[in-house]
């Protein structure tokens, strides 16, 4: 259902009359203006040693593949990578509106970063 509404967003066609699960947007629109400024995730020590030892792992893998492949990666595991991970961890932590990043939202980010990078630095695309 989601999908096919961004599609149809995108497509400029009209969004569904309804949508199983909505929620109204005046609601929506106050959740997001009350975690905005009440809630600012920082992360626990947990989190960060997490991101800390993933990070060392993408760039070994990287750093591997490289030398299997005599190839210079094209998409570079960077400080900005961890940041974007960070940031990602940071406003998972904020949907809920927890106050701490844990370990759950970083394994998310983690998640999320594998599948959008790192199986395109994989296919090599």
């Amino acid at each position: 259902e989601i999908a096919r509404h961004v599609l149809g967003v995108h497509m400029h066609r009209a969004p569904p009359e309804s949508a199983v699960g909505e929620i109204d947007i005046t609601k929506m629109k106050k959740y997001i203006a009350y975690a905005r400024l009440n809630c600012a995730p920082r992360l626990s020590s947990e989190a960060a040693e997490k991101l800390s030892s993933h990070f060392v792992d993408i760039r070994s893998e990287v750093k591997h593949m490289e030398q299997q492949s005599n190839v210079r990666s094209s998409i570079p595991i960077t400080v900005r990578q961890l940041e974007a991970i960070v940031r990602i961890s940071e406003s998972l932590a904020k949907m809920t509106l927890s106050p701490r990043v844990t370990e759950q939202h970083v394994d998310e980010a983690i998640r999320l970063f594998k599948h959008s990078t790192m199986d395109a630095l994989q296919s090599g695309e």
